[in-house]
């Protein structure tokens, strides 16, 4: 036993106090025996007034006792229940849910009334992280969880465990853990770790399984990935990863429908032995504005149709046309700008010098006096193409402009091979943002005719996919170029789309045509200037010829997602192109501007899949002007719409509209069966059981524990506990009722 004390004055004031009043009762005392008061009744009001004294001193020190005992408690069990989405799937073995199976089998077994029994319970639903719960509400759960995590959801319980000890005393050791799961953890973290590090015993009981082959036929979306924008009648893929049980070799369909339109389908199925594969589904839309489209499997077993959205892109984009030489290739690609209603043309060949005559739609946004001359009157169109042009001829800075504006603004560039290659390959600006590496000899034609093959890459790449989904016999037989300027090899990370079939080098194929991603744009390369003879000498009679097809093609995979925006440009997206459930969402919002903005702040908020709104805060970024992020939590799946506003001067200079879709978490809609293997690890690595349901005595270290002492230390406050009050009232009592019933007052 120990005392510690906690004086209310300082000790010298104390002693001070006592002292007076240990020499008041001398003079009390003094006093009575002058009044010839009995010897023995002075000695007894003497003694009794000294304990008072002495009781009053120690109520001014309040003391607290302390002292250790050895008692008999029962460890904690704590009952975690998964209620995360697999947990709600039903197996062929019951007719419930898993979780309820499980909850129904604990009733039934006579376990759960064995541990309501006890008083060092505690019940906690789970799937991310781990809530308490009533012992008698465990029957209205309901498996809705987004993902599990085992690591995470331990801690929680363990944590709130310990919170509830009363003035921070341990928890008694031994305990055990009883997780009720099928297995499945999406978590990064080993159960079985935790539970070690805090000496805690997990016994595991699964769900009833499914024997082998009874569980139904089915085939499952993974996920889908498609693009956030795309242009207006561009040929858009959707790459839907699935996986199957049991239906290999059977023929399915895989649908797309806008709304409740289907717009396209896709047929496939799956090789023996394979679990999954990826198929693709094209569709042109003919509708701009932000779309929203289900994708599912027809004869696909209780597969579930994922839905994503897609902001189709209505505008038109300005091209900027630029040549020095008046070639056929100009001829031809004109027409197909003035046939398409989704892209103006503004183009300018040479007369000689630094002259220029200027060809342009009459509908274009973009409206240059001349030969544009600053970045500012580039910014303003969205994909340039360069014929046979001569940079020795442009604006300082011109190719520099170009070349940030590919990078930074993602802007869009083609280049068409001519004789004026030689003198673009000198200029570094334009020569870094090429695909391929070129040569002295690059610029010196390959005469033909020349015979070229799209490859593998190319037909499985947007610039030459194919209504039906068969592009190679579209692009089988093309004719031969009339010449080639040969390039020495593609850049690393690009994609060669067309090749010579028999023209090689050390590299290997001639490459005729590759493109690649240069910082946020896009650059394609044509290596020949003869590339109207599809137009010309094309096999097929009927419908649109390869020349017409491809340009139409390569210039929506070409169309920058951000198109040019005025005076003020406001562009927002997601950091990622998936989320999921309860993972964070980081937005990134940029503010471009011809002229300096004053205090731009962003006002934005975010519309739920239920309707409801929530508001954004976006914070600038102090190392990039111009650049603001915002950061929320993915609580629901679905669609999340973004309406953003940037204010400067008090009026609002730009706004943006954006959709992306948070995803279900993937491994909780795969989750199919149970997984056994990990519940017998997690039991046998932590000294736990494997509950069968079958042998009570695997439960019945959970049913009837063994008490453990437990040595406690319990503090005792004399003070705040009014014992030290109610012994000086008695005392007091005692001295006043004494000399009232013998006459001494």
């Amino acid at each position: 036993m120990s005392i510690s004390w906690m004086p209310v004055l300082p000790l010298w004031a104390i002693a001070a106090i006592v002292l007076a009043l240990l020499a008041l009762l001398l003079f009390g005392s003094l006093v009575l025996a002058k009044k010839r008061l009995p010897a023995r009744w002075i000695a007894t009001l003497g003694t009794l007034r000294l304990a008072i004294v002495l009781v009053f001193a120690i109520c001014m020190l309040q003391p607290v006792v302390s002292f250790r005992r050895t008692v008999q408690e029962e460890p904690p069990v704590l009952v975690l229940l998964d209620v995360s989405k697999s947990m709600g799937l039903k197996d062929a073995a019951t007719s419930a849910d898993r979780l309820h199976d499980a909850v129904q089998w604990l009733e039934k077994s006579g376990l759960k009334s064995a541990l309501a029994a006890r008083s060092n319970v505690h019940w906690f639903a789970f799937d991310g992280h781990a809530r308490a719960v009533n012992a008698g509400d465990v029957a209205s759960l309901s498996a809705n969880g987004a993902t599990t995590r085992y690591a995470e959801s331990l801690t929680d319980a363990w944590e709130h465990c310990r919170q509830q000890r009363s003035e921070g005393a341990p928890i008694v050791p031994g305990g055990r853990a009883l997780l009720v799961s099928d297995g499945h953890d999406a978590g990064t973290r080993d159960i079985a770790e935790v539970a070690r590090d805090i000496a805690l015993t997990v016994d595991t009981l699964s769900p009833a399984s499914t024997p082998p082959g009874a569980e139904p036929a089915h085939a499952d979306i993974v996920h889908v990935q498609a693009p956030r924008r795309v242009l207006l009648g561009a040929e858009s893929r959707f790459a839907v990863a699935l996986r199957q049980e049991g239906l290999a070799g059977k023929p399915l369909t895989l649908e797309l429908k806008e709304g409740e339109k289907l717009v396209a389908t896709q047929p496939f199925s799956f090789a023996a032995g394979e679990q999954e594969k990826t198929v693709a589904v094209s569709f042109r839309p003919e509708e701009a504005g932000l779309k929203e489209y289900t994708v599912g499997v027809a004869d696909g077993g209780k597969s579930e149709a994922r839905n994503f959205s897609v902001q189709v892109v209505g505008a038109k984009n300005e091209v900027l046309f630029l040549e020095d030489n008046w070639r056929w290739e100009f001829k031809f690609l004109r027409r197909i700008f003035e046939d398409d209603p989704n892209f103006t043309l503004t183009a300018f060949l040479s007369r000689g010098q630094n002259a220029f005559v200027q060809f342009g739609e009459p509908d274009r946004r973009t409206q240059v006096a001349g030969f544009p001359q600053t970045r500012a009157e580039l910014a303003g169109f969205d994909t340039f193409v360069l014929g046979s042009a001569d940079p020795r001829r442009w604006p300082r800075g011109f190719a520099g402009a170009l070349q940030q504006l590919v990078e930074e603004d993602g802007k869009s560039l083609v280049v068409l091979a001519g004789p004026n290659l030689r003198e673009m390959m000198q200029h570094p600006a334009l020569a870094e943002l090429l695909p391929v590496e070129l040569s002295p000899e690059s610029a010196m034609p390959v005469a033909g005719p020349v015979a070229v093959r799209v490859t593998p890459e190319g037909l499985a790449s947007p610039f030459f996919a194919a209504q039906g989904n068969a592009p190679a016999a579209l692009w089988a037989g093309l004719p031969p170029m009339d010449q080639v300027y040969p390039a020495v090899r593609k850049k690393p990370a690009a994609t060669a789309l067309v090749e010579a079939e028999k023209l090689t080098n050390s590299f290997g194929h001639l490459i005729v045509m590759a493109e690649h991603t240069v910082g946020r744009g896009r650059v394609l390369f044509i290596g020949t200037d003869t590339l109207w003879k599809w137009q010309m000498l094309a096999g097929n009679t009927e419908g649109p010829t390869p020349y017409q097809v491809f340009w139409q093609q390569a210039l929506r995979a070409l169309a920058p997602i951000r198109q040019s925006a005025g005076n003020v440009g406001l562009f927002l997206e997601p950091d990622r192109s998936r989320h999921e459930i309860g993972e964070s969402v980081v937005l990134r919002a940029e503010v471009q501007s011809e002229r300096p903005l004053a205090k731009p702040r962003l006002q934005a908020q975010v519309t739920l899949p239920d309707g409801k709104q929530l508001p954004l805060e976006f914070s600038p970024d102090a190392s990039a002007p111009g650049i603001f992020t915002a950061r929320f939590e993915a609580a629901m799946p679905g669609q999340h719409k973004v309406a953003a506003s940037v204010i400067a001067d008090d009026k609002s200079a730009a706004d943006v509209l954006i959709a992306f879709d948070i995803g279900e978490n993937t491994t909780e809609l795969s989750a199919h069966g149970i997984n056994e293997a990990n519940l017998d690890r997690i039991a046998r690595d932590t000294g736990g059981h494997r509950i069968d349901r079958a042998d009570p005595a695997t439960w019945k270290a959970l049913a009837t524990p063994e008490k453990v002492p437990v040595t406690r230390t319990e503090t005792v406050d004399l003070w705040n506990r009014f014992a030290l009050i109610v012994v000086l009232v008695i005392l007091l009592g005692a001295d006043w009722l004494l000399r009232l019933l013998r006459g001494f007052a």
